[in-house]
């Protein structure tokens, strides 16, 4: 019975308290929590001695393909979550002293198929502002490789990056992280570098593995683009004067043990890898166009395997060029060529592949919300051999996200 008592006298204590309470949340919400279009839900402190960034997003796909170029029979179908995907960052205690941490969930995020176990964590970085200008960072990231990796899955115009970044990028490190801004005139310019372990993310190095050391130099010369547009594909705050961003980088990764350097299977040997890039993106006024170029050579690239089988690094170039128009409406229509061709020494174990791709994409919240679809046609050509194969890829995508 006193228990009783105590409840109800707890109840009232609280409805007397709620609309006080309620009042104090309403102010909270109103001065220290704003949803913002492009860094989630922000929470300020009252103090100001923290500030916090919370995201999320999901990307729900259906991808078709079929038996070959002339035939609409399918040789695939299905429907996945290719993305789900939890974010924080902010600063703590000093405004200089940020960090990034994100989350993936999705079989593809966690690399189930090149590790023993899922790898949820796919960045968890601290950085320090010593001066405006230049900026240091430590834990894992993405490498400052080609600008279609850097830019995040979630502002990409087509379903997916292309098979140039997949077969050909730096991903993600552990390490340290270097970057510096500056301006020569009008002209922005940035410098990027780490130095990483070259293993990839959330693994132990190898004994008997190197290191890897990377370099990232981009120039603007026609100043900076409206909402670090270089940084998103398609141009959906259509430029209201042309603006240009020309990229270049270097890699190497020493006593690298995987297929990819960073990503990738195992090999049973070790190689040194070297990579080349340069980028260059231009938008105005809803047009936009990118074209991205990238060289791996490897110092050894075909290992054995179990059952005589070869294991092989896929050295080579690749190109990438997109073009797009967006629509005031925010309804775009874009175009993409790609193409990788395999080093002479490993042409009789992979092959050059070309996709020829179009994309219609209706932005209903910025890259947060949107509706993606793609057409591609895909050739495939055994260079040794000198045969072709061929077949269409169709791929619709809903992206929900903070």
């Amino acid at each position: 019975m006193k228990k009783k008592k105590y409840y109800w006298l707890a109840l009232l204590l609280l409805t007397l308290h709620l609309p006080g309470f309620t009042q104090d949340l309403k102010t909270d919400r109103k001065t220290d929590v704003l949803l913002d279009r492009t860094k989630g839900i922000r929470i300020l402190t009252r103090d100001s001695l923290a500030g916090i960034n919370l995201r999320f997003r999901i990307q729900s796909r259906a991808e078709f393909t079929t038996q070959d170029g002339n035939s609409l029979s399918l040789a695939s179908k299905g429907g996945y979550i290719k993305r789900l995907r939890l974010r924080t960052s902010g600063f703590l205690y000093n405004k200089k002293l940020t960090y990034s941490l994100q989350l993936g969930f999705s079989p593809g995020d966690m690399d189930v198929a090149n590790s023993d176990h899922p790898q949820i964590i796919r960045d968890a970085v601290v950085y320090y502002q010593f001066t405006p200008r230049l900026k240091l960072g430590f834990g894992q990231t993405k490498l400052p490789g080609n600008r279609q990796r850097v830019i995040s899955s979630g502002e990409q115009q087509f379903v997916d990056r292309s098979i140039v970044n997949a077969t050909f990028t730096l991903d993600r490190d552990f390490g340290l992280f270097a970057s510096y801004r500056h301006q020569i005139g009008a002209v922005p310019v940035r410098l990027q570098a780490a130095l990483s372990n070259g293993d990839g993310r959330n693994t132990s190095p190898l004994a008997g593995s190197g290191l890897a050391y990377t370099a990232r130099a981009e120039v603007l010369p026609l100043g900076e683009f409206t909402m670090d547009g270089d940084y998103f594909e398609g141009d959906w705050v259509r430029e209201p004067t042309p603006k240009l961003s020309v990229g270049i980088g270097f890699s190497e990764n020493d006593n690298a043990y995987r297929t990819g350097g960073q990503i990738g299977a195992e090999v049973s040997g070790f190689t040194d890898l070297q990579s080349a890039m340069a980028d260059l993106v231009f938008k105005y006024n809803g047009w936009a166009t990118y074209h991205e170029w990238i060289q791996r050579e490897g110092s050894h690239l075909v290992f054995p395997a179990e059952a005589d089988d070869l294991q092989y690094v896929y050295a080579g170039q690749g190109y990438n060029g997109q073009v797009s128009y967006q629509f005031p409406n925010h309804f775009e229509l874009a175009g993409r060529y790609s193409v990788i061709t395999p080093e002479r020494e490993i042409q009789h174990l992979t092959l050059q592949t070309k996709q020829y791709t179009v994309a219609a994409n209706y932005y209903v919240n910025w890259h947060r919300i949107k509706l993606q679809s793609d057409l591609t046609y895909q050739t495939q050509e055994d260079l040794a051999a000198n045969t072709t194969q061929d077949n269409w890829i169709l791929r619709l995508q809903l992206e929900l996200g903070i």
